[in-house]
């Protein structure tokens, strides 16, 4: 990393970190201002990000957008599911509760973890662990159809996730060459 990278990577830290020393605090005030300022420049100072070394996140405003607006329709529809499983009688429930592992393609750990987040902060499914690279992610499934299902589910996801904002090797990851080959031929 860069000197430059790094000095503006402390002080986004140090801006976030500023941030919410003020939003946890609830009051703008001169004493608030100055513990925060401190505080965040001490914290940044004495214990300095490492360099992970991991791929970046490329953004693809198109593609992020129309992540944005899928995810947005996908939990709409997965908070109607699970508040009418609440609300319907036990005898007529689809709860039937899974662990599934789901093998991601992609081998950057940040990718790996927006997937695991979007998971999580779907209702009705929670990521439990994540292990590796590429990485296993062992999911909680609520309302469990097949092994099949969940994964092309888990994919899909990955798939939206790694067009908006993975690399371009990242990409070509998702369709390897013996499948584009293979599809080519059939032609």
């Amino acid at each position: 990393m860069s000197a430059r990278a790094s000095v503006v990577g402390r002080l986004v830290i140090a801006a976030w970190l500023f941030v919410m020393w003020i939003l946890l605090w609830g009051d703008l005030n001169l004493a608030n201002v100055l513990t925060g300022a401190i505080l965040a420049t001490a914290l940044v100072v004495i214990f300095p990000p490492d360099d992970t070394n991991d791929d970046p996140i490329v953004v693809r405003p198109v593609a992020a957008i129309s992540f944005f607006f899928w995810f947005l329709w996908a939990l709409i529809v997965t908070n109607v599911a699970v508040a009418k499983e609440v609300l319907a009688p036990s005898s007529r429930s689809d709860i039937h509760p899974a662990v599934v592992a789901c093998y991601l393609r992609t081998e950057s750990g940040r990718l790996a973890t927006l997937v695991a987040n979007a998971i999580t902060l779907t209702p009705g499914t929670l990521t439990i662990d994540a292990r590796g690279r590429p990485a296993v992610l062992y999911v909680h499934v609520l309302s469990f159809e097949s092994i099949e299902a969940t994964r092309a589910e888990v994919e899909d996801l990955e798939r939206r996730i790694v067009l908006a904002f993975g690399t371009a090797s990242e990409v070509a990851r998702l369709d390897p060459p013996e499948a584009v080959d293979a599809e080519e031929a059939s032609r």
